[in-house]
């Protein structure tokens, strides 16, 4: 309405007035046929008759509700008669189904049974189908009523698919209506509620209040037959409430007939008079002879007027083939005298274009030129770019090589296995190479030795550093035959100092690692563990403890000596596991927020899955690393490495 009082252009306005009346005309039937008046009258001072047409439909549905049937078919037949004038097919369609609408109330099947088809033979030919589907619900409620209802629910069927819920929700919700009243005279009454409650969810959903009131009136009469009355009297009373504030006539009946059938059913005779003495009132106002005759005459006129208009069409059409030949003929004459004119024309218009031709001939030898040096820029842009993918494929090929490398000297699975028979090794890097690497050994004595480390930096540089972290801890075993996980550590402080040739005064980049080292002799029992800056966790019987190394790195420089680091003896017991990692999972970010995983969340996971077999461990490690990662880039290497005592 906003827009409509906004226009200032008639036809715009009876289009938004029409629009609207068509939306509330199932909420507030008053309104709906003030807002056809109002159509008709801007649609007759424009002279559109189009909007005429649509102007005497809405006004023949606000009837129709009223159960005004003589005023509702006067209107649809004069639509009907601007339909035919301006042979528009679709609009007419229409006007046929809405007139069989009027013939059925009235209990004239045959009429309405024949314009109903003549809407399918209309709709056939300008390809609407559903207006097709209109005329098959409507052709269903005619074989309802002659008891033919398996033929019913076949039409029914067709026009529901046909109709979308979600575009045609008024169309599909009375075949559903219909559909759940067939399946109550076939006492099928389940599949008679879910079409009514179907029904009644659409209508609620779009507000269609009339529609409503159908579906609870069919809804009473099928209580009814489940011999449910007390529900039927509650659902009937509902209807006459709310269909006596809308006036809805048709809808007051149908819950009487529903309360009649019920107080007849309980044998409350008294009340079933007081019903029947309402229906006797209302049944004079809808549906009696005079109207009916009325009725009857208007469909005389109508035929009458149909003949007369198909007559005065054969007239009108000779009469136009007479005054297209005499066009014709003035035609003629008037392209041999305008083509002398033409034929000068085209001789200046050609000499024009000549001239333009030869002006953009040599523009064009100049964008050519432009062109050509465009080419040659682009050659040379594409020699460059053919260099740089190659240098690019020449490096990347190299550091794949370099993780070939750098595989080989991590110790094999085989290897890993036999030291630690129940253990696991999850290892994923950043980049192709990686400055995480795990480390196994066994000495002479039959210790064995397990570490994860995390170097400097990632990608080549961090690999480079792997390379070198791996022989320094081989060198403190097998050359220097350090014994214990602070003699190693203090060992590879040393020796990486000299590799890396560190000073104090002069290193400005601090190249170092982070290290955790564990030992376990398998003959005694005893296990050991030193860090550098680094923790590991504990597991024991449902406990997870946090095991903290010294707090400095390998390589780093703390005054004027390298610091030392310690051993921190464990005790043990059958099926303890202990978990040794780098920093990258504890800082991958993610989760719903992109946050850091934390080391916190990683110590919850582990005890949760501290018990599976260590395979199982890897995996659901590995799984829960990618859920949090999402589509986030991976930020580290990540190495971690269990064993289970």
């Amino acid at each position: 309405m906003h827009a409509y009082k906004n226009s200032s252009q008639p036809k715009q306005k009876a289009e938004l007035i029409l629009k609207y009346g068509e939306i509330i005309l199932q909420s507030n039937i008053d309104s709906a046929f003030a807002c056809g008046k109002i159509g008709l009258n801007l649609a007759t001072s424009i002279k559109d008759e189009l909007l005429r047409a649509e102007s005497f439909l809405l006004i023949g549905y606000a009837y129709e509700a009223q159960a005004n049937y003589k005023n509702a078919l006067t209107c649809f037949l004069k639509a009907t008669e601007i339909s035919k004038t301006l042979k528009n097919q679709g609009k007419l369609a229409q006007c046929y189904t809405a007139m069989g609408v009027i013939y059925w109330y009235q209990g004239f099947y045959e009429k309405a049974e024949e314009y109903y088809k003549k809407n399918i033979v209309i709709c056939q030919q300008i390809g609407d189908i559903n207006g097709m589907a209109a005329s098959y619900g409507n052709l269903a409620i005619l074989f309802d009523e002659n008891g033919q209802l398996d033929s019913a629910l076949i039409y029914y069927q067709k026009a529901l698919s046909i109709f979308d819920p979600s575009t045609k929700p008024k169309q599909a919700t009375a075949c559903l209506d219909n559909m759940s009243l067939i399946y109550k005279q076939k006492k099928e009454y389940k599949y008679a509620l879910l079409s009514n409650k179907e029904s009644y969810k659409i209508r609620e959903k779009i507000q269609d209040t009339i529609g409503m009131l159908a579906s609870m009136n069919n809804l009473g009469s099928i209580f009814i037959a489940q011999n449910n009355l007390n529900d039927a009297i509650d659902i009937s009373n509902r209807v006459l409430q709310l269909a006596t504030r809308l006036g809805s006539k048709q809808d007051i009946k149908a819950a009487c007939l529903n309360l009649r059938d019920v107080f007849e059913l309980k044998k409350d005779y008294k009340s079933a008079n007081q019903i029947l003495n309402k229906l006797m009132m209302l049944n004079d106002s809808i549906r009696n002879i005079e109207n009916a005759n009325q009725i009857a005459e208007l469909e005389t006129k109508f035929k009458t007027k149909e003949k007369e208009t198909e007559l005065t069409e054969i007239k009108h059409e000779q009469l136009l083939r007479e005054k297209e030949n005499a066009e014709r003929l003035r035609t003629k004459n008037y392209f041999i005298s305008i083509l002398s004119i033409i034929g000068v024309f085209i001789l200046v218009i050609s000499f024009l274009f000549y001239k333009r031709y030869k002006e953009k001939q040599q523009i064009a030898d100049a964008i050519s030129k432009k062109n050509q040096a465009i080419e040659k820029q682009k050659s040379i842009i594409d020699m460059a770019y053919h260099e740089l993918s190659e240098k690019n494929k020449d490096i990347t090929d190299s550091i794949r090589y370099a993780k070939r490398i750098q595989e080989a000297i991590f110790p094999t699975t085989t290897f890993f296995q036999s030291l630690f028979p129940k253990s696991f090794v999850l290892f994923k890097p950043k980049d192709i190479v990686s400055g995480d690497f795990y480390w196994a050994e066994e000495d002479k004595d039959g210790s064995v030795y397990v570490a994860v480390v995390d170097c400097t930096g990632h990608g080549v540089p961090g690999a480079f550093m792997s390379i070198v972290g791996f022989n320094l801890l081989n060198n403190a075993i097998h050359e220097h035959q350090c014994k214990t996980p602070a003699d190693i550590l203090n060992r590879v402080n040393h020796d990486l100092n000299e590799v890396l040739k560190q000073t104090e005064h002069e290193s400005a980049i601090k190249d170092g690692m982070e290290i955790s080292i564990c030992q376990w002799n398998k003959s005694t029992n005893e296990f050991l563990f030193a860090g550098a800056n680094t923790i590991i966790y504990k597991v024991s019987q449902d406990n997870i403890e946090t095991i903290k190394g010294n707090k400095h790195p390998v390589g780093s420089f703390y005054g004027e000596a390298l610091k030392p680091f310690h051993n921190i003896q464990l005790a043990i017991q059958p099926n303890d596991c202990f978990y040794l990692f780098s920093d990258g999972y504890a800082d991958q970010f993610g989760g719903e927020k992109g946050k850091k995983y934390k080391y916190k969340q990683l110590e919850n996971f582990l005890l949760n899955i501290s018990k599976k077999e260590m395979t199982l461990q890897a995996q659901n490690l590995s799984q829960e690393f990618n859920r949090w990662k999402g589509d986030l880039e991976q930020i580290d290497d990540v190495c971690i490495v269990g064993i289970k005592i």
